[in-house]
């Protein structure tokens, strides 16, 4: 049985793959750096290499995001916030354009969301903060999601982790 809320999570995540085509990771309901659920559909290559290396806690974009509220766009971190180039290392996966995200209320939600051609349009930002807000809200109540909703994120690429 697919629950109402289920639908409206995969509505949204389907809707944010549009707008992101060069993916995107969002953490929902974020306490002590674990979120309750994290939806990753970057490239495997990306997303294993970042694993392999460690990068998560040295990522510019994570790390804005952490102490953060409301957008930045990649092409505004500098050298200074990247010694480790995780960057440039994930523009070389195709993950070159994109923003980060990120909202508070009784928990902390935000995302990386990447464009493989173009920077966003103010228009597209707006829609990708209304998803995540919407997500967010979605979610409050998630433990975690049933088998048809983890079955449809897989038709779409998307990796679902749980805390």
């Amino acid at each position: 049985m697919t629950l109402p809320n289920d639908i409206s999570i995969g509505h949204s995540l389907a809707h944010l793959k549009q707008i992101a085509p060069g993916g995107f990771a969002l953490g929902v309901h974020i306490h002590f750096a674990a979120p309750k659920l994290m939806f990753n559909c970057y490239p495997l290559a990306w997303v294993e290499s970042y694993a392999r290396q460690g990068l998560l806690m040295h990522d510019p974009t994570v790390r804005w995001a952490m102490s953060n509220e409301g957008v930045r766009r990649w092409e505004e971190f500098d050298a200074s916030e990247d010694p480790r180039d995780v960057m440039t290392q994930a523009a070389s996966y195709g993950l070159r354009y994109g923003v980060s995200i990120s909202m508070t209320d009784d928990a902390h939600s935000f995302g990386g969301l990447a464009h493989p051609d173009r920077p966003f349009e103010t228009a597209e930002i707006e829609e990708m903060q209304a998803e995540l807000a919407r997500l967010h809200d979605l979610t409050r109540e998630v433990e975690t999601l049933g088998p048809a909703m983890r079955a449809r994120l897989g038709e779409l690429s998307i990796a679902v982790v749980t805390a």
